[in-house]
């Protein structure tokens, strides 16, 4: 029915862009939910869009063709990163519990876990890699917000579709993961000024000068605390009420440190901070804002706080953080409490920032991203890792101010990794719960077949 809706609704719909920044009045006085209906046909039909319709063909087809009959998933095509990211397989898994493939779902979290099993390990690696037949740790760096990613798409795996042959073989392996994760090791809690009630990552791999991070994030809280949610009503599902009750000990004390230590005010608003450094006391807040401010959207998780919260975290990134190069709105993957920014844009945080707008049935912004990813991924057959504004003076990374956005009218975007596991992983799912939202299958009417 909705479908049909939509359809009528196209002869009558303007195809422009519409407004260029958000909340702008139109000439007319158009009234802002007239506006946001007419983006939202204007998105059903950029969906419908031989351009839009392929791209999320060919993508969300890599990531199905890719997969080994034993669940391994490369991260890969272009060689710009070796082996299996377990961190992409939990970000897969909830694309695939979006799109009904519970099979591929289970068959990438247990090549994780086998692998684990195989190499004797307590933590989920970094990078699993392979020879031959042979499975192997490439990287055994531990990143504490990876192991929350596959230890979530298990969850919400189990939480789908109620006990199974695979629950029961992996249920102590799994909760053993989140028990330690959650751990005094990892969880700093109690009385003294430095136990902040937070999940501590000593290495986050962030965008943000191209290195790991010891710090108490946003997003390591996000996805540690939807684990811990959803393991819980697991464990309540299988009687261990031992289990249930710690967990939703855990995850009581992480809503209540990112409440009190994750937060700061802003124009008057309270928000969401991106980080807290360490410093043997009570932390630095780090008042930068980018792509892990939407951690929440991805994870499904927000503590127990008000929610205007997280919608005053976005209206302070759309207000002051979105630039215009070339007429279309785009949000930098990184912005500094100095004014500055990157020239760059993230294939993920496009996807959250999108999954949050249609959350919020805010189209016009939608349709922005979307004409986006238009000009920046161009030609190329799969989605982005990343894009970047490049000419004479800037490459990639680039530190920008608003007094060189003009002379950014003259450069073009630029992309790497196409088909990266994580990225595509991401933009798959918010293409995913858009396209059900709009009437649409969640999945490609088919499968793309692949250049070479």
């Amino acid at each position: 029915m909705r479908k049909l809706v939509y359809v009528a609704l196209l002869s009558c719909a303007s195809t422009a862009l519409g407004t260029t920044m958000l909340g702008a009045q139109t000439g007319n006085g158009e009234t802002s939910a007239v506006r946001q209906h007419a983006a939202e046909v204007r998105v059903w039909k950029l969906l419908h869009s031989p351009y839009f319709e392929g791209l999320y063909s060919r993508t969300y087809s890599s990531l199905i063709n890719r997969m080994d009959p034993n669940g391994f998933v490369p991260e890969s095509f272009t060689g710009a990163y070796g082996g299996m990211f377990p961190r992409t397989i939990g970000a897969l898994s909830l694309l695939f519990l979006e799109t009904g493939r519970v099979d591929e779902a289970e068959k990438s979290i247990a090549c994780v876990l086998q692998v684990m099993e195989q190499n004797n390990l307590e933590l989920v690696p970094h990078v699993i890699g392979k020879s031959g037949d042979r499975y192997t740790i490439e990287d055994d760096e531990f990143e504490i917000d990876g192991q929350a990613h596959v230890i979530l798409g298990w969850a919400r795996l189990a939480q789908r579709r109620g006990r199974t042959t695979f629950e029961d073989q992996t249920w102590n392996q799994v909760s053993a993961l989140m028990s330690r994760t959650t751990s005094r090791a990892f969880l700093d809690y109690g009385s003294f000024p430095s136990q902040l009630g937070l999940v501590r990552n000593g290495a986050f791999e962030h965008s943000r000068e191209g290195r790991y991070w010891d710090t108490y994030d946003l997003l390591t809280q996000s996805f540690v605390g939807a684990a811990l949610k959803d393991m819980a009503a697991v464990a309540r599902r299988r009687g261990d009420t031992q289990k249930a009750k710690e967990w939703e000990e855990k995850l009581a004390i992480i809503s209540n440190g990112v409440t009190k230590n994750l937060t700061t005010v802003r124009d008057g608003k309270l928000t969401y901070l991106e980080m807290r450094l360490p410093n043997s006391a009570a932390g630095v807040p780090y008042l930068g804002l980018g792509w892990v401010a939407f951690s929440p959207v991805a994870a499904g998780w927000e503590p127990d706080v008000d929610p205007q919260v997280m919608q005053n975290t976005v209206a302070t990134m759309q207000h002051s953080l979105l630039k215009v190069t070339h007429g279309l709105p785009w949000m930098p993957t990184d912005s500094y409490a100095d004014g500055g920014f990157s020239n760059q844009i993230i294939g993920k945080g496009q996807a959250w920032e999108m999954d949050y707008s249609r959350a919020h049935g805010d189209y016009i912004r939608i349709e922005q991203i979307l004409h986006l990813i238009e000009e920046a991924n161009g030609t190329y057959s799969l989605y982005m890792e990343a894009a970047w504004l490049q000419d004479a003076h800037h490459d990639l990374p680039s530190l920008l101010y608003d007094s060189d956005l003009p002379e950014l009218e003259h450069a073009s975007w630029k992309t790497k990794d196409g088909g990266n596991g994580e990225q595509t992983a991401w933009w798959c799912w918010a293409m995913a719960r858009l396209r059900r939202q709009m009437g649409m299958p969640a999945e490609p009417a088919k499968t793309a077949t692949l250049p070479n």
